[in-house]
């Protein structure tokens, strides 16, 4: 049998304790193909059949496995109680994104997780540029398009947020020449009609509707209400960098704070 990793161990436990490589994905914060490839690589290593699936489960060899890496899930906890809490739930963590996004939905949902973990300090910074992860200036960022990060981020897909037409009259809102390249700009020019009032900022288009300034693509998350049945869509993806990713305070923040910003951008 080959060396097995902690890893493979802890994603094996999370996929028995939940009944599913999906469910597990969730817990985790991963791909669900990344679950089943830690799996597949502990049944590799281990020489047995482990999981059979959410209809058979867990199998013999599995549950002692299972068993196992819960025993040492609970050991690393009490190891980190003897060191005086090294390694818990503390820390600083700098998140980086479009304003809006911060605004819309960082914000109203950073309250309510901070009170279960008030150890962790948060910071996030607005801006459209990409901040490089490498030199240290941020821990996370948001980003509303695939960046070109090369082998030194991890660049993870969190979902599609959806955009909408709102407001009315003849004219539409529009960017400023420096911000054509955002997609919604793009939309803005494919519908023919002319633009009338430029910007340079999502949260100044939806104030400029709510005003009567006339019409725009905005994020349907941002709550204004759509004047037309067309849906549009911009990735959200998430950035981190591979040698701090599993810091224990970063890792709360991916796994059970990203996910509330999901929720309220792509709804």
């Amino acid at each position: 049998m080959q060396d097995v990793s902690w890893d493979d161990l802890r994603v094996f436990a999370a996929v028995v304790e939940t009944g599913s490589f999906a469910a597990a994905a969730r817990v985790l914060g991963q791909h669900e193909t990344t679950v089943a490839r830690n799996v597949h690589r502990l049944e590799d290593r281990m020489g047995q059949i482990l999981w059979r699936g959410p209809e058979a489960g867990v199998t013999a060899e599995g549950a002692v496995v299972a068993e196992h890496a819960a025993a040492m899930a609970g050991q690393a906890a009490q190891a980190r109680a003897a060191m005086g809490g090294q390694g818990a739930l503390r820390g600083a963590v700098r998140l980086t994104s479009v304003p809006w996004l911060i605004e819309a939905a960082l914000l109203p949902v950073l309250p309510g997780w901070q009170l279960e973990r008030p150890a962790i300090a948060m910071s996030a910074t607005g801006g459209h540029d990409s901040v490089n992860l490498l030199h240290g200036e941020a821990d996370i960022a948001l980003r509303l398009a695939r960046p070109e990060t090369g082998g030194d981020v991890i660049a993870r897909k969190l979902c599609d947020v959806p955009f909408v037409v709102a407001g009315d009259g003849p004219e539409w809102i529009g960017y400023v020449p420096e911000m054509q390249h955002l997609p919604q700009a793009q939309w803005t020019q494919d519908n023919g009609l002319p633009v009338g009032l430029r910007l340079s900022d999502q949260m100044a288009v939806c104030a400029a509707v709510r005003a009567g300034l006339g019409r725009a693509w905005v994020p349907r998350c941002l709550g204004l209400s759509p004047t037309g049945p067309e849906v549009r869509t911009r990735p959200l993806w998430c950035l981190t960098h591979p040698r701090t990713r599993h810091a224990p305070a970063l890792r709360a923040v991916v796994e059970t704070l990203l996910p509330l910003v999901v929720a309220r951008v792509a709804q």
